[in-house]
């Protein structure tokens, strides 16, 4: 197995990031006029420009703590994360058109869709990085711990769910998906003495 240091994955991922939220505000057009009224006729495009933004940065946040005790990481967590920046990439598209379709079953559903997928890969990711790090250098019980948390599963089925049903519920699922995303701003507790993943990380490592 390859491994090599973590510098170069953060650095790569905090550049995509970047670009991302780049093209979303790009995307946002100018109102029609020069009135409140104007303005106001865009506000689902700067509502789910908004929810866009801090979906991005509560990922940033996460990614940057998830990392910052991480001695090495190896060829399928950088593949991982390359699939997780993909399904990211996406996120100004699908910002673009529900933002002027917010009512609209594809633009809703295919929006959810790829804050799931994003979910679904980081938390894969998360646990790759568990299986490599939980033994690095022989430190056993005292090397970084990760585990799903029950915050964890809650956000995976939130954004299954507004996948799914997003498109009939449209004006619900983005106040759920916004609480739930929101939730991330607050650190878990007691994190970095548990873990779940460790027994599994000679199964990770033979996959």
């Amino acid at each position: 197995m390859i491994h090599t240091e973590k510098n170069r994955l953060e650095a790569f991922s905090d550049g995509v990031l970047a670009i991302i939220i780049t093209i979303m505000i790009l995307e946002l057009k100018l109102p029609a006029g020069d009135t409140f009224a104007d303005l106001a006729a865009l506000t689902p495009t700067l509502l789910a420009y908004v929810l866009s933004f801090f979906f991005i940065a509560i990922y940033w946040v996460n990614h940057h703590l998830i990392l910052h005790d991480v001695a090495t990481v190896n060829r399928k967590i950088l593949w991982c994360n390359i699939a997780w920046l993909f399904v990211m990439s996406f996120i100004p598209f699908g910002t673009a058109w529900v933002g002027s379709y917010p009512d609209s079953w594809a633009p809703v559903t295919l929006y959810f869709a790829d804050m799931f997928l994003a979910c679904v890969t980081f938390h894969l990711m998360y646990y790759l990085i568990a299986c490599e790090n939980c033994n690095v250098g022989g430190k056993g019980k005292n090397s970084p711990k990760f585990r799903l948390s029950p915050r964890n599963i809650i956000s995976l089925v939130t954004y299954f769910l507004a996948m799914v049903l997003g498109g009939f519920y449209p004006f619900a699922t983005y106040v759920i998906v916004a609480i739930v995303s929101a939730w991330w701003i607050f650190p878990e507790k007691g994190r970095d003495e548990e873990a779940a993943f460790c027994e599994r990380c000679q199964v990770g490592k033979r996959l």
